[in-house]
């Protein structure tokens, strides 16, 4: 599996475990409220570092496997202030009356974007590999 595949399953990852908590905190009725919400926390939480670092480790390609390294930290690191970006975004638009809602929009923010970026590269490299 290329790193390519691997941050946008790993993204598409994010969004799944990341929309499954939302719908575990509204079926229990708000936050901290579902036993379901801190692992599907955690598991979207990694599903997105993966899919930055994998994104980094893509992004090296061909390179030595130092150069994939530091790519894997550099995408995790650059994927860190996107969602940092995505969290103020979604803090900005979502009013405070929506209540949960506004305290998880950033996650969901976080993961689409995480999925626009990874499907982005994902299909531009495959674009380019049948052109060639």
């Amino acid at each position: 599996m290329s790193a390519s595949r691997l941050a946008l399953l790993a993204a598409i990852a994010s969004v799944v475990a990341w929309g499954l908590k939302a719908v575990a905190i509204w079926v229990a009725g708000g936050l901290d409220k579902s036993p379901l919400e801190s692992p599907l926390f955690v598991l979207g939480l990694v599903a997105i570092v993966v899919a930055f670092a994998s994104l980094g480790v893509a992004f090296a390609r061909e390179r030595a496997l130092a150069f994939k390294v530091i790519g894997g930290l550099v995408g995790v690191l650059i994927g860190f202030g996107l969602s940092m970006l995505a969290s103020v975004v979604a803090e900005t638009l979502i009013p405070e009356s929506a209540g949960w809602v506004q305290a998880e929009a950033g996650l969901w923010f976080s993961a689409l974007l995480a999925l626009g970026v990874t499907a982005s590269w994902h299909t531009s490299r495959g674009t380019a590999r049948t052109a060639v």
